[in-house]
């Protein structure tokens, strides 16, 4: 894999992969999951806080530099680092990443993810 071919912001996402990893056994960590068989791209969130506001999030990846950024990007909005937005965006997510259009679907996988995780959280309402 040659660093050339992507972004600076999504090598270093890439490789130092913030909030990688699964988190310390909790019970109030919830999991989403999902997966896309052709590209054998695989996305596991944990997420931690109320579903209106999640406050905590790790994850695991299986997929190209993309798809780590992707989440990477995400869990660092999510653990305070950035704005997290009112609803995940696929598209604006690529285009923060300056990802290629056909690097979407995985994006959507991280989304599908996410959006699995979230859907688990206790609401505060």
């Amino acid at each position: 894999m040659s660093r050339l071919t992507y972004p600076d912001h999504v090598w270093t996402l890439f490789v130092e992969a913030p909030g990688a990893g699964r988190p310390l056994a909790a019970p109030e960590w919830v999991v989403g999951e999902a997966h896309e068989p052709i590209s054998e791209t695989y996305v596991r969130f944990h997420l931690r806080g109320p579903r209106e506001r999640p406050v905590e999030a790790r994850y695991e990846v299986r997929g190209c530099p993309f798809t780590v950024a992707a989440a990477a990007s995400l869990a660092l909005k999510v653990n305070g680092q950035g704005p997290l937005p009112p609803r995940f965006d696929a598209r604006q997510l690529l285009q923060e990443l300056a990802a290629p259009v056909p690097k979407l679907g995985r994006i959507l996988v991280v989304e599908e993810a996410y959006r699995r995780a979230l859907q688990r959280l206790p609401s505060i309402a």
